[in-house]
């Protein structure tokens, strides 16, 4: 599949997740499952958010700088359920130096 041309990726932590980063930021389960590390496209972070994350993990967004690592992303293509390119980057965690902001997310799955 074809490349995006975008600078910036998404990726969804639990703050347990984010307080754990010393370097990195860990996979998770379906990471190491998949031997990658799941980033998202803007369009998907509400499903994403929504579909594994509770409110009781507080999840955080984090905004990634992807040139450090872009040639190691694999664009994957859409599903039914996730009609959007999924790329997921062929590395051990995010360098914490490629996150450019931290939001807090609110979760709608009540």
């Amino acid at each position: 599949m074809k490349t995006l041309p975008v600078k910036t990726l998404f990726r969804v932590v639990s703050s347990a997740s984010w307080k754990q980063a010393q370097g990195i930021v860990p996979r998770c389960g379906n990471d190491h499952h998949a031997d990658g590390v799941h980033l998202c496209l803007p369009k998907a972070i509400a499903y994403t958010t929504n579909t594994y994350f509770t409110a009781d993990e507080h999840p955080i967004l984090l905004e990634v700088d992807i040139a450090p690592f872009a040639e190691q992303i694999e664009w994957r293509e859409p599903t039914d359920s996730e009609p959007w390119q999924r790329p997921l980057a062929r590395i051990p965690g995010i360098p914490v130096d490629s996150i450019i902001s931290i939001t807090p997310l609110e979760i709608d799955n009540a």
